[in-house]
């Protein structure tokens, strides 16, 4: 429980570690995933083992929201502690805040508030350890969700695929495109609009699509002071770092580099990073 009373719970899609989750007492409902025979909770196994096993497959694996029963167990559990606020990838991507949403309906006595953060994987993170760290130093449920509102409002966020093979398999682009991709070294540059990620560029060879994502960061950063910048990769340490020291040179709140999550990375694919300004 925080200082507050809140009960913080969110989707396994944030992509925060046990340590962040158990440090801040937050609650995570995991999303899940079916590869081949196997289906597992996301977050219940090594990335670098998943992307291997992904990448031996001639299909994409298939991610799954929680059921509302899954939500239910936890809010009915929480419930009589206080307040609960509950964090989910953005409905755009996922039916997870449907699932909660329902759960918290089955509760008609208790004060439970789905937020949905428009966002998945860092900068969903980033605003639910925001949210954490908000209740921790006291502040209500209606003080945070003011806050949120706003920090959603002006989050900026960045995603380099350098691997276009989970966009072929998915169907997003034909197995011509994509050859034609990886024989002119073509990295695809997303962002997130209102919650969906759509295309921005195309750029060619990755120093190229990583120093686009600085300049980028630097020209839309909003009230960069008060901003947790995380920066979230599908085994790309080496880039993700490299893009953490220069994001720590615009002197946000704090940054951080986490780990993608197989739900995320299923369609984002090995090499993707995702960096929430």
């Amino acid at each position: 429980m925080h200082a507050s009373g809140v009960q913080l719970v969110t989707d396994s899609a944030a992509d925060l570690p046990e340590e962040l989750l158990n440090e801040y007492g937050i609650t995570c409902v995991p999303l899940t995933v079916t590869q081949g025979e196997d289906t597992f909770e996301d977050g219940s196994i090594p990335i670098e083992t998943f992307l291997d096993r992904m990448s031996q497959s001639r299909d994409l694996p298939t991610t799954s929201q929680p059921s509302p029963g899954a939500f239910y167990e936890v809010f009915e559990r929480l419930a009589p502690k206080g307040p609960i606020l509950c964090m989910t990838i953005s409905e755009k991507l996922s039916g997870t805040a449907q699932s909660a949403r329902m759960a918290a309906e089955m509760l008609p006595d208790a004060q439970i508030e789905v937020f949905d953060t428009k966002a998945a994987t860092s900068a969903e993170g980033a605003q639910v350890l925001r949210a954490a760290q908000l209740l921790r130093e006291g502040k209500d449920l209606e003080e945070v969700m003011d806050y949120l509102r706003e920090y959603r409002e002006h989050i900026r966020i960045f995603q380099g695929f350098l691997d276009l093979t989970n966009l072929v398999k998915g169907g997003r682009l034909s197995r011509l495109q994509g050859r034609i991709a990886d024989f002119m070294n073509i990295r695809v540059l997303c962002h997130n609009v209102d919650g969906a990620i759509e295309v921005l560029e195309k750029v060619r060879g990755t120093e190229q699509l990583f120093a686009r994502i600085v300049q980028l960061m630097q020209e839309q950063a909003v009230n960069i002071e008060d901003r947790l910048i995380i920066i979230s990769h599908a085994d790309n340490h080496e880039w993700a770092e490299w893009l953490a020291e220069r994001a720590a040179a615009l002197s946000p709140r704090d940054v951080m580099v986490l780990p993608m999550g197989a739900v995320i990375a299923t369609h984002a694919g090995r090499g993707s990073v995702v960096i929430s300004v």
